[in-house]
């Protein structure tokens, strides 16, 4: 009978360690997300960052123009929260997904102020903000919807977006 209670023991404290070291990590890469090149860090950051959004014309050596359309898209969340902590597994498939469609993706804290989001009309966070020729293309609300978008199967980013 020991021998179970202590193999019960042991697996708690098993648990509990994997628990700790997941919490660890989870806190450790949010930190790492927060201080790289994936945040915006102030509001001429981020108008630099729409600005990539203009689309782009060509014209061929037949004089027929044709256009690209361009998107960026921009993740806006409340560090108060724990969505990002929530997501963080999933954050290199949203980039997978961005890069595969050739999409830029950056993120921003809605907490820090430092950039302002009022002319956008943002109503609740976390949202998902995506921008086309530098105007906004369509805001994502609600983290079921931003789920939706980040666990899907598909790498098409641009069709996902469409869908919600």
């Amino acid at each position: 009978m020991w021998f179970f209670d202590t193999l019960k023991t042991n697996a708690l404290k098993a648990k509990d360690k994997a628990v700790e070291l997941k919490n660890k990590w989870v806190d450790f890469t949010a930190n790492q997300i927060s201080k790289s090149s994936l945040m915006i860090k102030d509001t001429t950051e981020l108008e630099a960052f729409i600005l990539k959004s203009a689309n782009k014309t060509i014209t061929k050596e037949d004089w027929e123009e044709k256009t690209f359309i361009k998107r960026v898209i921009v993740l806006v969340w409340d560090s108060k929260e724990n969505f990002l902590k929530e997501i963080m597994l999933s954050i290199p498939v949203l980039l997978t997904k961005s890069f595969s469609q050739s999409v830029q993706l950056k993120i921003i804290d809605s907490f820090e102020k430092k950039v302002d989001l009022e002319k956008y009309n943002l109503e609740s966070f976390p949202c998902l903000i995506v921008f086309e020729n530098k105007e906004i293309y369509k805001i994502i609300s609600w983290e079921e919807n931003i789920k939706k978008v980040v666990n899907s199967l598909s790498l098409d980013i641009n069709k996902e977006i469409e869908e919600i």
